[in-house]
């Protein structure tokens, strides 16, 4: 199997997107993987085939090769849709305006449930900022998910902290509970 078959494998590129060479910088422990955008263009929002403006280059973040940290790199096409103007088409593999792979940003998410934030950073080889882009993505992507519903019937109790006057307060939703 040739190195570009294998990371359109690993990375799971499919048309129109193909992988054309793979670059390898051994002193810094990178390989960049160029993917190219083969085929017609469609809108972003409506999907309708539109011809293409011009391209951005764009640079994602990948889960690791071994001890090498691998980029997709693209020539990212936009279009220019009759209704909506120009505007530049999605990438299946990461979100828009994110610097990083659906991957690698799920495998993030997955550390910090299990880790500290300083580890999760130690791990991944980024940094604080960059951590905290991917969990508010996160909390944005799950809040967009959460359906909203009137609670009815609510349970409220206080419970003390050790011997002091230090309280907390749980406040549950009773229909929601298990049934004993």
């Amino acid at each position: 199997m040739r190195d570009i078959e294998l990371y359109a494998t690993v990375l799971g590129t499919l048309p129109p997107w193909k992988v054309t060479e793979a670059n390898l910088d051994v002193g810094e422990q990178v390989v960049d993987v160029p993917v190219a955008h083969e085929g017609t263009a469609t809108c972003p929002v409506c999907g309708e085939q539109t011809p293409r403006c011009d391209t951005r280059p764009r640079r994602w973040r990948h889960l690791d090769l071994c001890q090498y940290r691998l980029f997709i790199m693209a020539e990212v096409p936009r279009v220019n849709c009759p209704t909506h103007g120009v505007r530049q088409i999605t990438v299946p593999w990461a979100e828009e305006r994110s610097g990083f792979t659906a991957l690698f940003e799920q495998c993030v998410i997955a550390w910090l449930r299990k880790l500290s934030f300083g580890a999760v950073v130690r791990r991944m080889r980024i940094s604080w900022d960059e951590v905290d882009g991917i969990m508010m993505r996160a909390v944005g992507r799950g809040l967009e998910r959460r359906t909203k519903r009137v609670v009815r019937f609510i349970g409220i109790d206080e419970k003390s902290i050790r011997r002091r006057h230090k309280y907390f307060t749980i406040v549950s939703d009773l229909e929601g509970l298990p049934q004993l």
